[in-house]
């Protein structure tokens, strides 16, 4: 009887910790589809210039005209609707739960400048917290940081990205369920910088 109690709480031992494997590549499965989602939205956003300027040799992009173009991509590539900064998922989604959407525009004057980006998700929405930008310029570009502070206060930090022109910033955010109520849900953000396409 000793034996049978002991193989059954290792047998669901393993396949809790089975469990927790498969969520985990498929949580990581999501996240780099969730990337290449966002960042071909982003591509199709940086078309948005202001064609009025652009004759007067200023370059500047039409932030909400950006936006529409990409909630376009969204719908097209990945059956998301856009209600406000969220994507709400449909049935054939990458993602079961909304993703949050927070874009930044970084400007022909700053973009050799170093920016350090900080955003807080409180549950409902993404919000930029803090845009600082370095007064030194690189003639390469500059580096933009990107941290996003989850509603548990946990500071997640993306890797540093180069910009190499002005560029449309946007920074996803993604809550989303496990496969097993038991289990943790996985929190991540996805970040995609574009030049504008001028």
């Amino acid at each position: 009887m000793g034996i049978n109690v002991l193989s059954i709480s290792t047998l669901l031992f393993l396949l809790l910790v089975g469990l927790m494997v498969v969520d985990a590549d498929v949580a990581m499965l999501k996240k780099a589809e969730m990337k290449t989602l966002i960042e071909l939205a982003n591509h199709h956003a940086t078309f948005s210039i202001d064609q009025a300027l652009k004759t007067e040799g200023i370059i500047e992009m039409v932030q909400p005209e950006a936006m529409d173009r990409f909630a376009v991509r969204m719908a097209e590539n990945g059956s998301y609707s856009r209600q406000g900064d969220r994507y709400l998922p449909s049935s054939t989604s990458v993602t079961t739960d909304p993703v949050f959407i927070a874009n930044y525009y970084v400007s022909f004057q700053d973009w050799r400048k170093d920016i350090r980006l900080s955003l807080r998700f409180n549950g409902n929405a993404l919000l930029i917290e803090e845009a600082d930008t370095g007064a030194e310029e690189r003639p390469t570009g500059g580096e933009l940081q990107v941290a996003v502070t989850t509603e548990k206060g946990q500071l997640l930090r993306i890797a540093p990205k180069k910009m190499i022109g002005p560029s449309n910033v946007v920074v996803a955010y993604v809550h989303e369920r496990p496969l097993v109520p038991l289990l943790p849900a996985h929190s991540f953000p996805v970040v995609s910088v574009e030049e504008l396409k001028w």
